[in-house]
């Protein structure tokens, strides 16, 4: 039998891969607001650290 695989774990990674794709797009199209961009991801990964989401 197999074991399925955690949905919660899926979720997160779905979101995480929508979220690199959407922040991909916006830095192709509007390459001014990368190091805004930058600076949104870093406080969202600290917070991420802090919060051990």
């Amino acid at each position: 039998m197999q074991q399925q695989p955690d949905p919660d774990q899926n979720t997160r990674i779905v979101t995480a891969l929508i979220g690199v794709a959407l922040v991909g797009v916006i830095a192709v199209t509007y390459p001014s607001v990368i190091p805004a961009l930058t600076v949104a991801l870093a406080a969202f990964m600290a917070l991420a650290i802090f919060l051990k989401l």
